[in-house]
């Protein structure tokens, strides 16, 4: 739901074009809502199929961009391998689209049992109990909303950050949903205090960290080449002293929604005095520890736009 395809920015005056393009998405997530909402799963899950293979076949940038992202985590595979990993990573998109639509009437029990990580969440409490926090770090991966879902069902006090829609009526649908499951929905752009609170009153802070920030953010390896992407969560951390928690909610079948969770409590670094190098650190062990994730699970990471700088990425056919 976060994977956000209009350009231009917050604030901006729109042009008609872009207006129309949000009052379409609008519709669009009323007519999905409308129709997921009474079809069984399965078919809902169908129609999740032939919508993502659609769209990778009938959105030329958002393919081109798909493929090259998996050229690189792929490394060693033949382009129809890879190809169809990127064709997957939309159709499995949708699948998680049909799950954020049904959450609302999904009571908190089901929740909890959909969501497969006693070992993980055992090791959370042993991580809560020092009383500083703790950020969950995640990509766009798997069904990342069913488990912060599940973690507010099992009573953990979870906030969110998330960017703003264009379209208030499609941000308030969104924020809707998750504040429906129990989540604190924290907006990007006011953010700072919320984050620093939350962790101050020993709560769990959900980020997502893989946004391409050219020029902003901080540089790390990803897939063997140079990325920048967020240092927020870092930053939190040596600040706060709050402990990150890098994880994932891998779809265990096509056809359920169930997912494993994935976790690496291992993160940890001792502040040497330089912020930059300290950022830096803690930020690749993130990075590393999603990539051992991805890899696992390749299909399920969903970057329809371009990860790694233009200069770095192997060309492949469209």
């Amino acid at each position: 739901v976060t994977q956000k395809f209009e350009t231009h920015p917050q604030g901006e005056r729109s042009s008609p074009e872009p207006r129309t393009i949000q009052r379409m998405q609008f519709r669009a997530w009323q007519l999905v809502t409308i129709l997921v909402r009474r079809m069984p799963l399965s078919i809902s899950y169908l129609a999740a199929v032939c919508a993502g293979s659609v769209a990778f076949y009938c959105w030329p940038r958002g393919r081109r961009a798909t493929v090259r992202n998996f050229s690189q985590v792929l490394r060693d595979a033949p382009i129809s391998r890879v190809r169809k990993v990127a064709r997957l990573s939309l159709v499995n998109y949708c699948r998680y689209l049909v799950d954020f639509v049904r959450f609302p009437s999904i009571a908190p029990a089901e929740l909890i049992r959909q969501v497969e990580g006693e070992e993980s969440f055992s090791a959370l409490d042993r991580t809560l109990h020092q009383g500083r926090g703790a950020i969950i770090v995640s990509m766009h991966f798997g069904n990342w909303d069913l488990g912060a879902g599940a973690t507010v069902s099992r009573g953990y006090p979870v906030a969110v950050v998330a960017e703003t829609f264009s379209d208030p009526r499609l941000d308030a649908m969104v924020v809707g949903a998750r504040q429906q499951l129990g989540m604190q929905v924290i907006k990007m752009e006011k953010a700072a205090p919320s984050l620093i609170r939350t962790l101050r009153q020993n709560g769990l802070l959900a980020l997502l960290i893989d946004r391409p920030m050219q020029g902003e953010g901080v540089k790390v390896t990803f897939f063997g080449k140079d990325v920048e992407v967020p240092a927020g969560p870092a930053r939190l951390a040596l600040r706060t002293g709050a402990t990150i928690v890098p994880v994932a909610f891998a779809r265990k079948s096509p056809a359920r929604s169930e997912v494993l969770t994935l976790a690496d409590f291992s993160v940890a670094h001792e502040p040497t005095g330089n912020l930059e190098a300290d950022v830096r650190c803690l930020t690749q062990q993130i990075m590393t520890a999603q990539e051992g994730f991805i890899r696992r699970y390749p299909e399920q990471w969903y970057m329809f736009r371009e990860m790694w700088p233009a200069a770095m990425k192997r060309q492949t056919a469209s």
